[in-house]
């Protein structure tokens, strides 16, 4: 059949399939609007979903930062920051016995062959007990009854004699004596009454100079407080002493050390390289007005205590400010006088300084525990071997000065700040994205950007053998400071911190020089004050 065989289709029956396909297409155009409208609100719910998960990521992500700022400032003690042995808490001291015991257990059997053993070294001279030629006294002990047979060995054989020394002193007590002062009257009708002997301060009864003397080292050096330091004295001494006398004698003893710390500083600027470092304290007083100490302009607005040292290797020198900052600083007449190599923390308030010294030395083992704190973190490698490289650099220096070199050579110096230079580097980059969680730059970016700015000062002990790499001594010149906050809590007053610090400086500085603190007390109760600039006058 061709073609033009096939029947025509009618009109109605075109009309009836336009008609279905008209409403086929009607019907898809309503699944199409249907359709869109479901992606539309797909698209919406997906829009909300991933928001919410973006926020949801966000706060993750502040909460851990928050649990590592948390952790790494729980984690923080002597060891891995700056912060001073006396804030440790029981844990880390526990933790740090626990490893020392661990160490010493181990030590034998894992230690290289030339790692020290516990005990006395070889060359050490000891300090044990050691018979003494000339004895104070000598007493012969007789034997009882024979241990055999009981009988009496009254003019028995003596058979040998076996020495037996016991070092011991005497019952103590205190003694009174009394002197008679005789007036006599010369021809000229003058009457002239014998002087009071040296010491005798608050006749017509008064305590002497030996006791006055016992009685400030126990209250002083030996950190009692004057209720306890009391207590003490008449506990050794058998006496009737109150607090209040404590008290009175340690007001004298800090009056005649004045001319000790005008000495003291004028000592120290004499010096070619100082130590420096700063602590809060605490008083019950809440300003320096309190007790009539000098007035400070704003003072009392900005009253945060801070006891301040600066020292050599033999002067100590211990100051007390009404605040941390310049404002105290500068009525000490002493840190923007120095011109010599100052060694300190990382602490600003040096800043000011630096423009009248020869060189400023970052203190090393401060930026040692810093980057231990960082290097128990995950992903910051760079931080041990930048311990690594700061102790290389010190090892270098003391094999050179125990092979009689006067400096490093140029190659050495470059191996230690190339290495000190990278490993600072990778620590900016490995901490460039991560923020605390205030948003802040991270510690291990501020610590690394620290020390690459930093350089010259952390390392100027490899250009200069005469300047320590830590500030080690003048933390311990304040562990004093820190022994009497844990004992006593705080002290009284700003005027009482001041009286401390320059007893402690006298304390302190007599002993580095081997001067006898017990002559030492006496001199200055009786207005010879050893000093660093002149001798004590002999009597």
């Amino acid at each position: 059949m061709t073609a033009a065989d096939q029947p025509t289709p009618s009109v109605d029956g075109l009309l009836t399939a336009l008609a279905e396909r008209d409403q086929r297409i009607a019907r898809q155009a309503v699944l199409i609007r249907e359709g869109v409208g479901r992606e539309a609100v797909l698209t919406a719910r997906i829009a909300e979903l991933e928001e919410r998960d973006a926020a949801k990521d966000a706060r993750i992500a502040a909460l851990e930062a928050l649990v590592a700022d948390v952790a790494r400032k729980l984690g923080k003690d002597s060891q891995n920051s700056s912060k001073p042995p006396s804030s440790d808490g029981l844990g880390s001291r526990a933790e740090r016995r626990r490893q020392e015991r661990e160490r010493r257990r181990t030590e034998p059997a894992e230690g290289p062959k030339d790692a020290k053993k516990r005990g006395g070294q070889p060359g050490h001279p000891g300090g044990g007990l050691a018979f003494t030629a000339t004895p104070d006294d000598v007493r012969v002990v007789e034997p009882g009854p024979c241990g055999g047979c009981g009988a009496d060995l009254a003019g028995a054989p003596q058979v040998r004699t076996v020495p037996l020394q016991v070092v011991d002193i005497p019952e103590i007590r205190a003694l009174v004596r009394q002197f008679l002062l005789v007036s006599r009257r010369c021809g000229c009708g003058t009457v002239t009454r014998a002087a009071a002997p040296e010491g005798a301060v608050g006749a017509p009864v008064c305590y002497g100079p030996n006791l006055s003397a016992a009685a400030l080292l126990l209250h002083t050096f030996g950190q009692l407080g004057q209720e306890r330091a009391a207590e003490t004295v008449n506990g050794l001494f058998g006496t009737a002493v109150s607090t209040g006398w404590i008290n009175k004698i340690a007001a004298r003893f800090a009056a005649g050390l004045r001319g000790f710390e005008a000495d003291a500083k004028t000592a120290l600027l004499t010096e070619q390289v100082l130590l420096a470092d700063e602590t809060p304290v605490n008083t019950a007083a809440d300003s320096p007005e309190a007790d009539g100490a000098d007035p400070v302009a704003g003072a009392a607005r900005t009253f945060k205590p801070c006891v301040f040292t600066l020292r050599s290797e033999k002067i100590v020198w211990l100051g007390a400010g009404h605040t941390r900052g310049h404002a105290a600083m500068e009525p000490f007449d002493v840190f923007g006088r120095f011109t010599g190599t100052l060694v300190t923390d990382d602490w600003g308030g040096y800043l000011k300084y630096e423009q009248t010294l020869k060189a400023r030395q970052l203190c090393n083992a401060h930026l040692i525990r810093s980057a231990r704190g960082i290097a128990a973190e995950p992903g910051q490698g760079w931080a041990t071997t930048m311990i690594a490289a700061l102790r290389a650099g010190r090892a270098a220096v003391k094999a050179a000065i125990t092979a009689g070199a006067a400096a490093l050579t140029a190659e050495q110096i470059e191996q230690v700040r190339a290495e000190y230079t990278a490993q600072a580097t990778a620590g900016m980059a490995v901490n460039r994205a991560r923020r605390t969680a205030n948003g802040g730059r991270h510690p291990g970016w501020v610590l690394a950007k620290r020390l690459l700015d930093k350089i010259d000062q952390v390392l100027h002990h490899l250009t200069d053998f005469a300047v320590p790499w830590t500030s080690n001594l003048a933390e311990q010149a304040l562990r004093h400071v820190k022994v009497h906050l844990k004992t006593s809590g705080c002290f009284r007053t700003l005027a009482t911190t001041r009286a401390y610090c320059r007893i402690h400086s006298y304390l302190i500085t007599i002993r580095l020089h081997g001067v006898d603190p017990m002559k030492a007390i006496r001199d200055a109760l009786a207005g010879r004050a050893w000093t660093p600039l002149r001798a004590v006058t002999a009597h």
